[in-house]
């Protein structure tokens, strides 16, 4: 068997020698310490994302989410009440809340992405027969509402609300419609995709529907904890999330949940 020539052994060592720091460069491009990613989310939001059992989610946040990551990190979920979330996000006992809003105060704790994960405008949801219109905002007034504990719709609403309506911040969206069908409460302000899902999937003995929120935030972003070892990811991520967004795959993968999101 002829045995190969030296220039053929040495052109094999070059390629080794070549591909090796490739390698390297590809293992080493994770920030130190983030092999591992904890994430959550508000556990009752579909179709964005949606608690399965206590150690998991599913919804169009989770798909996107296994898109914009790099492969080799671990993702690894973790439930508990939206409000706690926030606060292990900001204690850094969690890595990454997904599709949120980004207002000044979470700004404190959490490094947002500059691009979008979703569009999710809001609603105001009241009984049909009720008579409420919103044209403006202050056709809320003399009126009950409430939002889901830990909820926000953007600076200019929250510091409007706080200030002129009669809002309860209590409870959790299936808690809050109950209340609303009950006629507890006038209206109900939630995001308009998961209002309406939930409507379309829960037996109310009154009509409920949805009228537009002018003039609230209505997109959603990924928020990295400013104490996670993988807040340096917040740049190739928002990057990532502009070029789905483009494509439009964020939207698609909205639709297919509202289509098929399962009862959470």
């Amino acid at each position: 068997m002829k045995q190969p020539s030296i220039i053929q052994k040495l052109f094999l060592i070059m390629t080794i020698l070549t591909c090796l720091p490739l390698q390297h460069a590809h293992a080493s491009s994770l920030p130190s310490g983030c092999e591992e990613l904890v994430f959550s989310a508000n556990p009752q939001y579909p179709p964005y994302h949606w608690a399965v059992g206590r150690d998991g989610f599913e919804g169009a946040s989770i798909e996107l989410l296994a898109m914009v990551m790099p492969k080799q990190i671990r993702l690894k979920p973790v439930v508990y009440p939206w409000k706690r979330v926030l606060l292990l996000a900001e204690q850094g006992e969690i890595d990454l809340v997904v599709s949120l809003r980004d207002i000044p105060d979470r700004e404190r704790y959490l490094v947002f992405t500059k691009h979008r994960a979703f569009a999710n405008p809001s609603a105001v949801f009241v009984r049909a027969d009720s008579g409420i219109r919103v044209n403006e905002w202050r056709d809320l007034k003399k009126r009950k509402g409430a939002i889901s504990l830990g909820d926000t719709f953007g600076l200019a609403f929250d510091s409007y609300w706080r200030k002129e309506l009669t809002i309860t911040e209590s409870g959790t969206m299936v808690e809050n419609f109950r209340l609303l069908d009950q006629g507890i409460i006038d209206y109900f302000i939630t995001g308009k995709y998961p209002g309406t899902y939930y409507i379309s999937q829960n037996r109310t003995t009154n009509k409920i529907t949805p009228l537009e929120l002018q003039g609230a935030n209505d997109d959603i972003y990924f928020g990295f904890s400013k104490k996670s070892p993988c807040v340096p990811l917040v740049e190739s991520v928002s990057k990532r999330l502009e070029e789905l967004d483009k494509k439009g795959i964020s939207e698609k993968l909205l639709r297919k949940y509202l289509k098929n999101v399962r009862k959470p």
